[in-house]
């Protein structure tokens, strides 16, 4: 299934020089599956997709990012995610400042409309608007779901009392070509298959 998806995902960008205008969002009612239709939604709203097999492949698209980026620091919080920038001898801070990209996980993907759900978890409590509005995300595919809907019931039973103090979602810088949504973002997205 997921050679499928990566062929899909493939072919796709090989079809960039698209106009924007052509950019049509996947309906729900769509018989792919979850993983699919996500990423159709995902690409046509401005988001970049890149499927990996493993950790090493994360690394090496990371390091790809970050180079055709020209990226010289980038925020990030995670423990986990740092040591990936350390192992690429890549410059980050947790302080807000000068930097143009976000490196963290999410909750959840949101099949639906290509979301991405964030919370002050990933965050370290800052606001959205803090942030820069370039975002390389990482995440699994565990982490896909149908709605937003179900990505807050199923928030709401992982963490239990631990609930995020802020929810919010971010889409790509097309999503439904509205330049002015303060959540439409510049994203590459990570999705690792764990091993």
């Amino acid at each position: 299934m997921w050679k499928k998806l990566k062929q899909l995902l493939t072919a796709q960008s090989d079809e960039s020089s698209t106009d924007e205008s052509d950019l049509e969002f996947v309906a729900f009612q769509s018989n792919d599956p979850i993983d699919v239709l996500f990423a159709k939604n995902f690409n046509a709203g401005g988001g970049q997709f890149f499927y990996c097999d493993g950790e090493q492949e994360a690394l090496e698209t990371l390091k790809e990012i970050i180079g055709n980026e020209q990226i010289d620091q980038i925020i990030c919080f995670e423990d986990k995610l740092q040591s990936f920038l350390n192992r690429l001898n890549v410059k980050h801070t947790s302080m807000l400042g000068d930097s143009d990209f976000s490196f963290i996980e999410c909750e959840y993907l949101v099949a639906y409309d290509g979301a991405i759900m964030l919370s002050s978890h990933q965050t370290s409590g800052r606001k959205l608007n803090e942030l820069p509005d370039n975002f390389i995300i990482y995440a699994n595919p565990k982490q896909l779901v149908s709605n937003i809907s179900e990505a807050l019931q199923r928030l709401k039973s992982c963490k239990g009392d631990n609930l995020p103090s802020n929810i919010t979602s971010i889409r790509g810088k097309n999503m439904h070509n509205f330049d002015s949504s303060p959540n439409a973002k510049n994203i590459f997205l990570l999705l690792v298959e764990q091993i």
